[in-house]
């Protein structure tokens, strides 16, 4: 006669989970993967690294230290340390944090001025885990003409080519994605990633009516282009995120998962308080019961996009 045996830790489990009504598949499903990604956090050190004079706000300071622990609490492991605006083209705050991590579960994204960077400085860089530049127009609140941008675009572009494995990422307005046309034509195996969604000024239902959108979701196709899905605070104000479904789900579902990065956006500048557990959680419901899924949003998409052997 066929016999299931559990152990005593099994049986503990399966009772504590049956008293609290939480059905058993669901522990499995709504847990990030094993040695998941935080596709975008900072540190912010001001101190030792100060802000830059140009700084259009003055952040909290996030220690190294803080944000491991936090990396520990949320099961995000392995951190992409982003240059925030506050220090402007200076990345030696970044670069020192990333010396820390090391390259195991390290990678950067550095700002910096593509007519006075050398070659050279962009290798000793990359040999740090720098994987890519960023391009901030939203935080400062910069705007620029659509052949201006581009011009501006290229530059970086033909800086990081010689890199390869580098990427050009941006936090730009959703409404500014039908003019990197061009610049996406031109990427040619550099992969091109835009930060929180795309950053669409205003949410709206259905998505074809937000500016921008149809190119964002062309891109999407894209096997060069890639969506963070993070700072769901700085579209929204809703708790539940009802209003960010359809924009999740969509990015989700773009390439059969494949366009998509979980990132914390830790430590929230000018948004502090936020608790980013719920966003977790959410946006593992959002997978359903698909760990495939699950496992290229928290973790196999940044493996393969920030260049980790």
């Amino acid at each position: 006669m066929w016999s299931c045996r559990f152990t005593s830790q099994q049986l503990r489990a399966t009772l504590r989970y049956r008293r609290s009504g939480r059905p058993l598949w669901r522990r499995a499903f709504t847990s990030v993967p094993s040695d998941a990604w935080d596709s975008h956090m900072h540190v912010i050190d001001p101190v030792n690294f100060p802000l830059s004079r140009s700084a259009t706000y003055t952040p909290h300071t996030a220690l190294l230290a803080e944000a491991l622990e936090n990396a520990a609490k949320l099961q995000l492991p392995n951190l992409v340390l982003v240059q925030p605006s506050p220090y402007g083209l200076d990345n030696s705050c970044l670069l020192d944090a990333l010396d820390r991590v090391g390259p195991d579960r390290g990678r950067g994204v550095v700002a910096f001025d593509p007519a006075s960077t050398s070659l050279q400085t962009l290798r000793d860089w990359h040999e740090r885990g720098v994987r890519g530049v960023r391009v901030n127009l939203k935080s400062v609140g910069r705007e620029m003409e659509p052949k201006a941008l581009v011009e501006m675009l290229r530059s970086y572009v033909e800086a990081i080519r010689p890199l390869r494995s580098w990427v050009l990422e941006l936090f730009v307005d959703m409404s500014v994605v039908p003019h990197l046309e061009p610049v996406q034509a031109e990427l040619d195996g550099i992969k091109l990633v835009l930060a929180h969604l795309g950053a669409p000024a205003r949410l709206k239902w259905p998505l074809h009516d937000m500016p921008g959108w149809s190119h964002f979701r062309k891109f999407m196709e894209n096997p060069d282009f890639y969506v963070k899905v993070s700072a769901p605070y700085r579209l929204s104000k809703d708790p539940e995120f009802r209003d960010l479904e359809g924009l999740v789900k969509e990015s989700l579902g773009a390439r059969g998962g494949n366009a998509v990065l979980f990132a914390s956006d830790w430590p929230h500048t000018r948004f502090e308080a936020v608790d980013v557990q719920p966003w977790i959680t959410k946006c593992l419901e959002w997978c359903g019961r698909d760990q495939a899924l699950r496992d290229k949003l928290f973790r196999d998409n940044a493996k393969i996009l920030w260049d980790v052997q």
